[in-house]
């Protein structure tokens, strides 16, 4: 399951009192993220999704160990990315295994509370962290489960959408330098720039705390020119 947060929405609430177009943006990110997360199952397949979205926050989750939890993690790659283009809006996230309850009315249970404490108290910067736990297994599951799966397969960079930080050594969905095919609706080049521009806002922040954020993002870009 993972747990994902937008970064600065409350900065961004509370500059909407003065201007409703910002909680339009918002609203227009939220539905987006939600439309990619179920486009899974509007192709057709019956799927063990769940979507929850509160506040600032969105839980989704699926069964472990099934094609579900690899679609999920393509469509959550696929949503933050075109999110971040098209609503100026960057995310933080954890992403865990565990025992989970699901449904219309409630999320609880261990891969809440992991997932959760990924977020708010590992992830630190603008990326979605996964557990040693996930990662550990996706070291001997992943390549041979994509390579039995056409639709994942022929996805060019899937199997690689985790990275491991080169100064903290955590691994994560890197959605800063995704690989081009996950970049479906401009180009690289452009999903790039609008990161910067993001990154460059960010800076800005007078709270060091926040600021902290956008050099990470900042310092990441740098690397990839």
């Amino acid at each position: 399951m993972a747990f994902v947060d937008v970064l600065g929405f409350k900065d961004l609430v509370n500059s909407s009192q003065n201007d409703v177009k910002v909680l339009r943006n918002i609203t227009s990110a939220l539905s987006t993220f939600y439309e990619w997360i179920w486009q899974w199952e509007a192709d057709g397949v019956d799927s063990s999704f769940a979507f929850t979205q509160f506040s600032d926050s969105v839980v989704l989750s699926a069964l472990a160990d099934t094609q579900d939890s690899f679609e999920m993690l393509l469509q959550l790659m696929l949503g933050i990315v075109d999110i971040a283009y098209s609503n100026g809006i960057i995310v933080r996230g954890g992403i865990a295994r565990g025992k989970l309850i699901h449904d219309r009315e409630m999320v609880v249970g261990p891969a809440m509370v992991d997932a959760y404490l990924l977020e708010s108290s590992i992830a630190k910067y603008p990326r979605i962290v996964i557990s040693e736990e996930l990662k550990n297994e996706f070291d001997v599951n992943l390549q041979e489960y994509v390579d039995s799966q056409p639709n994942l397969s022929e996805i060019p960079g899937f199997n690689k959408i985790f990275k491991q930080d080169d100064v903290d050594g955590l691994w994560y969905m890197d959605y800063v330098d995704p690989d081009e095919e996950f970049v479906i609706k401009h180009s690289k080049e452009d999903y790039l720039d609008s990161l910067k521009d993001i990154a460059r806002k960010g800076l800005s922040n007078s709270d060091a705390n926040v600021r902290m954020k956008y050099e990470w993002l900042e310092r990441k870009l740098a690397a990839i020119y």
